[in-house]
């Protein structure tokens, strides 16, 4: 679930990020500066921010290394540093993209007819080094490097503005052919999975050959272990299909008269942990969100992840479950929540700790190197140009954030943690990194259980091809437009999964939009399925229904009508 609305942080202190390239091979080049690009704002920003320094560049960034087919070359000689913040901004994030382009021609040293180079990887965070496609082969190639700040100028609203800086270089010469007579090859391209993972399946992707025209175009077939030999897809992305536990090898055979090379990959596939149960310090008991409530009805809750600060429903509108921003929550405003505030049918409300498993360019961990590396970081969130999708098969490097977000919700006192965008296998091309089912199987068994292991009971988002596996692993769920586009039935997974720590079932909270025009508002005359009352029948009233509500798509508090009633 993505906000159209401002999400909004505050931080103990700024963030000062320098993020430097390492100078390495030089290669004549020809470079300039791009303008820096016009301040994108997610809100509207306080009178200081019109005083914000751009990033600045030091040093001249040149391309440098081997410019032909099979080749590597490299961006180097530029350095960056924040620009010059006002009293009172903060630094939320510093970061430097490459992107390769090849193109036809230069004019007057400026490249024209560029596209998109032919072997750029998902991740323009660690696409400083570039290995040199064939269909580069006769054209110039460009690399723009660019870096950006995001800086809040209103801790109070969290209005934030991202400021860009580019800086561009083109190689002086053409990239040249393969060497004729030399036998192609291949590599394998966006990434590869751990040398030992709980995934049972995978996708591979290779690249173009690097290959001699004079030669002839190279044939390219792969095999999974021992098994047959196939031919290369055109899209030159295979599938492993399921495997079983233990070492596995994929071969990739790449021939033309010139002759042949081997490309290979190995790796253990190994159990899946099993589910762990939430546990806590001194042997106190977790929290788990119950089907219903003590008066027999879906637990009611409310979902405010758009909000800086918690609005709390009071009287008749009061609810026992509040899901919140984790960065944006304080221990106190949790704390407020379970010791002052009215609930519906508890003595005081429980507190979800909301957290997004993509990449957030205004988080406090945004910066790459810190702990999301940058070679994980993939393809833009679609209509979310601030956050991209992560690479779940790289598990290892990607522990260190997990665990360190999933222990700020523990220390500021979360009875639970929601875990949103656990579906980027879904297409497996989703985020650029083809990751498969099992790949996010792999991830989420450990976030899943780490969540347990710091206290917190975690609650399932979405991903309704996997809910009856993660039902082991999640004690509960949240669901967004079930009713608007069919699957609610997927969802009794949970709220029927009778345990004896959750006896009546395990909670699922549903959402319905005011935005898709669908579900009207209580009172309302509206045909069939589209009526309030249906939409309560349906979703909330069933033996194993939901905590049913009608938000606003901004998730700010100003829309809240939950079943059955809308008050």
């Amino acid at each position: 679930m993505k906000l159209t609305a401002i999400r909004c942080l505050t931080f103990a202190a700024v963030l000062s990020v320098v993020l430097s390239m390492t100078t390495g091979l030089t290669a004549a080049t020809a470079a300039f500066a791009a303008p820096a690009a016009p301040a994108a704002s997610a809100a509207p920003a306080a009178p200081a921010a019109a005083a914000i320094g751009a990033p600045v560049a030091r040093g001249t960034l040149r391309i440098a290394g081997s410019l032909r087919d099979g080749g590597v070359v490299r961006g180097t000689g530029l350095s960056w540093r924040p620009g010059a913040l006002p009293a009172g901004d903060r630094l939320l994030s510093f970061e430097v993209g490459y992107a390769w382009s090849a193109c036809k021609q230069k004019t007057a040293g400026r490249p024209a007819g560029c596209v998109a180079a032919a072997d750029a990887t998902a991740t323009p965070y660690a696409a400083r080094r570039y290995h040199v496609g064939h269909v580069d082969t006769g054209r110039y190639l460009r690399l723009r490097v660019t870096a950006a700040e995001v800086v809040e100028t209103d801790p109070a609203t969290f209005a934030f503005k991202i400021i860009r800086t580019s800086v561009i270089a083109v190689t002086g010469s053409r990239v040249r052919g393969y060497p004729a007579g030399q036998p192609p090859v291949t590599e394998f391209l966006n990434g590869l999975p751990e040398r030992q993972t709980g995934s049972r399946d995978e996708y591979f992707q290779v690249i173009t050959p690097h290959f001699a025209a004079a030669d002839g175009e190279p044939v390219q077939r792969y095999r999974i272990d021992q098994g047959p030999w196939h031919a290369m897809p055109a899209s030159r992305v295979f599938y492993t299909g399921r495997l079983g536990l233990g070492e596995h090898q994929v071969t990739v055979r790449t021939a033309n008269r010139a002759g042949a090379t081997t490309l290979r990959f190995r790796w253990r596939v190994t159990p899946l942990p099993a589910p762990r149960a939430c546990t806590r310090p001194g042997g106190r008991p977790c929290w788990y969100p119950p089907h219903l409530n003590s008066a027999g009805h879906p637990m009611r809750w409310d979902w405010q992840i758009g909000r800086v600060t918690p609005l709390q429903r009071t009287g008749a509108r009061a609810v026992d479950i509040y899901d919140i921003d984790g960065f944006l929550t304080t221990p106190a405003e949790v704390s407020q929540i379970h010791h002052r505030w009215q609930a519906a049918t508890l003595a005081h409300p429980k507190a979800v700790c909301y957290l997004d498993l993509a990449w957030e360019d205004y988080r406090p961990d945004a910066s790459q190197g810190q702990f999301f590396p940058p070679a994980a970081l993939g393809k833009v969130y679609y209509g979310y140009p601030q956050e991209r999708w992560v690479d779940f098969r790289q598990l290892d490097q990607l522990k260190p954030m997990l665990d360190e977000r999933i222990s700020m919700c523990a220390r500021k006192g979360f009875d639970a943690v929601e875990l949103d965008d656990i579906d980027s296998y879904d297409p497996p091309g989703t985020t650029g990194f083809q990751l498969s089912v099992g790949d996010a199987q792999n991830f989420l068994a450990w976030a899943l259980n780490d969540v347990h292991a710091h206290g917190m009971a975690v609650l399932w988002k979405n991903a309704p091809g996997l809910a009856r596996w993660g039902v082991r692993y999640a004690d509960g769920a949240v669901v967004e437009e079930c009713y608007t586009y069919g699957g609610c039935p997927a969802w009794d997974v949970f709220t029927a999964d009778h345990t004896a720590r959750q006896p009546a079932g395990k909670w699922v909270g549903e959402a319905e939009y005011g935005a898709d025009h669908f579900v009207c508002n209580p009172g309302q005359k509206c045909p069939g399925r589209r009526s309030y009352a249906r939409y309560c029948q349906a979703v909330y009233a069933p033996p194993n229904g939901f905590a049913a509500v009608k938000f606003d798509v901004d998730l700010d508090g100003a829309v809240f009508l939950p079943c059955p009633r809308g008050t």
